[in-house]
């Protein structure tokens, strides 16, 4: 038997020994992260998938817990990212300004992780909750920008009082603060506020449209190590949160007959297809790897919503799924990026080239990482998005699966610009002779998630049939799954099949490519145009505006959500100044003013 309880003092503890071995010496703070991590994931797997997770252990006062499949899932899923991320700690633990403090807060917002997955108390979890944000909001900044710290915040702030909002009115209709009770207890026009809450929070918390500009300032602002946490894991509790919203509570709204879906779920529904549009379209624009890994998250996220609002199994079952798919492939996608970034110091694709050249293997993972993104066999990304289709088509949804076949084409090409912008093509003369592969504790982790995307591509089942769990436990019916098929509304899928097909079809392709002429390998200054040799190698970057035909088609309609977040800024910094001004300043004539005024009131009965 293993505590949660005992599993969360322990993270905690660790934190602050990390903090202290981190003012030692720095290495030895990340190695805690490791060591940590590790334990804490190790635990929480095996433990939890034995049924021997204890929650009767009381240290803590008012924190109780329960073990469900729906906060395992989460939970496991989640600290398996931070595991695995915590390999590159080591290796960049040098370059933050306080390294004991990025080792402590990195262990302890995922010991909020443990905290929101297993209590079942609202406002214990909404403390963890908090407890995530804050830890995160002093992680970001260490990747050298308040500014990211700021907007993530912001929308956080959001996110987190619409949650609050929504637990106080649970507490009024269910007398106590438990999460089962106050879930059951809502109804009537309580719980569309409720629900509408939820949906804010979740919206928030996930970075989906409108509530997604945060997104690629803290991705690609956050140190490098980190950004893989927060696209992999941290976003995932808005995820949480729409679970409850979108299946826990059933607000008494109209229903439309014809897709016998209530106009509640129907309009996340079209929010959800808002962001995997305009994500994608987001992503292609980018020059910056990570900035376009965080808008790729934004149109996952809207996958994921998607599903949820559906209020089928298939729809949950693809929903759950893409979250693993997800957390796996952008993980592996952020960590490879993160690589590059450590060993040539930028991560915008317009000053690299070539980096396949001495870094094959991170070239590989981040291949493997993008095909599951795009929703390529054999990968696991394949599988949710098939899941989701069949759920969105079951439904009669034309507009919204569009967008999801939008997506699954749009994504394809926006993690092609990393590929071949960033690792193929020629490498740049500045590299040359310096440039070299990760270490090897570095690629530990890389390859570990790399094998997981393909098992999560070639085996779903062995995810699925606990996804299974979930969705029973969440009162549907279980996806009918055979020894290797998935059952779908409109066919069976065999990814077993298909993967041996695939197979057949790279080896084939492998003894052609062995077979045929090799080409020439040329520099780049070996090239002219027009009879006159080219002297500045950028200007044949091809990944400088890479897709700049597509962007020709809507870059004019692409800020007006950030013109309106810019707007409300201004306007929040004019009320700011005006505070600023009335309140805390030395211009005596506004202290005379604030005399009189306090005079006035102290002596307003005599007056009249």
């Amino acid at each position: 038997m293993a505590s949660i309880e005992l599993l969360l003092i322990i993270a905690l503890a660790s934190g602050f020994l990390a903090y202290l071995l981190g003012r030692v010496n720095r290495v030895y703070g990340a190695i805690v992260t490791i060591v940590s991590s590790m334990f804490v994931f190790s635990s929480l797997a095996y433990f939890g998938f034995t049924d021997s997770l204890d929650t009767t252990v009381s240290i803590l006062p008012y924190v109780t817990f329960q073990v469900t499949y729906l906060g395992m899932f989460f939970a496991v899923m989640i600290t398996f990212i931070y595991a695995m991320v915590s390999f590159f700690n080591p290796m960049f633990i040098k370059d933050y300004k306080y390294p004991g403090a990025y080792s402590m807060l990195y262990i302890l917002s995922m010991a909020g992780v443990i905290g929101v997955f297993f209590t079942d108390n609202f406002m214990v979890m909404f403390f963890f909750f908090e407890f995530i944000v804050w830890t995160s909001m002093f992680l970001i900044p260490l990747g050298h920008s308040r500014k990211a710290a700021v907007s993530y915040y912001a929308f956080s702030a959001v996110g987190s009082f619409a949650l609050l909002f929504a637990i106080f009115m649970m507490r009024e209709a269910a007398g106590s603060f438990g999460i089962n009770a106050g879930l059951a207890a809502i109804s009537g026009t309580n719980a569309i506020v409720v629900f509408i809450l939820l949906i804010v929070s979740a919206f928030a918390k996930l970075g989906a449209f409108p509530l997604h500009t945060w997104l690629p300032i803290a991705h690609g602002n956050a140190p490098h190590p980190f950004s893989p946490v927060l696209s992999g894991a941290l976003v995932k509790l808005g995820a949480f949160v729409a679970v409850m919203a979108l299946i826990k509570i059933t607000p008494n709204s109209y229903v439309i007959v014809a897709l016998d879906l209530p106009l509640a779920q129907y309009l996340v529904a079209i929010f959800a297809g808002l962001s995997i549009v305009f994500g994608t379209l987001m992503a292609i624009r980018q020059d910056d790897a990570k900035k376009l890994l965080a808008y790729s998250s934004m149109s996952h996220g809207g996958y994921i919503l998607l599903a949820f609002s559906l209020g089928s199994s298939i729809g949950l079952s693809g929903g759950f799924y893409h979250i693993v798919t997800h957390a796996l492939a952008t993980g592996a996608a952020f960590l490879a990026i993160a690589a590059v970034g450590r060993q040539t110091g930028t991560t915008k694709m317009s000053e690299l080239g070539g980096v396949i050249q001495k870094m094959p293997v991170t070239y590989v993972v981040y291949l493997i990482a993008i095909i599951s993104m795009a929703g390529i066999p054999p990968m696991g990304g394949f599988i949710s998005k098939w899941l989701i289709f069949q759920a969105v088509i079951d439904k009669g949804l034309i507009l919204l699966a569009a967008a999801v076949f939008f997506g699954s084409i749009g994504s394809f090409l926006y993690v092609f610009r990393p590929l071949a912008a960033l690792f193929l093509g020629q490498e740049k003369p500045q590299f040359k002779g310096i440039l070299k592969e990760a270490p090897v504790i570095m690629l530990i982790p890389m390859i570990v998630l790399s094998g997981m995307n393909l098992v999560t591509g070639i085996f779903p089942n062995i995810f699925l049939q606990f996804i299974n769990k979930v969705i029973v436990e969440l009162g549907m019916a279980p996806v009918v799954l055979g020894t290797y098929t998935i059952q779908g509304t409109n066919g069976i899928l065999d990814p077993l099949q298909i993967t041996i097909a695939f197979g057949i079809g790279v080896v084939i392709a492998f003894i052609i490519f062995i077979l045929l002429k090799k080409s020439k390998q040329v520099g780049l200054m070996d090239t002219y145009t027009a009879g006159n040799f080219i002297y500045s190698e950028e200007l044949m970057h091809y990944s400088v505006d890479f897709y700049a035909p597509i962007e020709r088609l809507y870059e004019k309609h692409t800020t007006h959500v950030q013109d309106m977040y810019k707007s409300l800024e201004n306007k929040v910094k004019e009320f700011g100044n005006v505070v600023k001004y009335f309140f805390f300043t030395n211009k005596p004539e506004i202290t005379v003013f604030w005399i009189l005024i306090i005079i006035g009131a102290l002596l307003w009965g005599d007056l009249l």
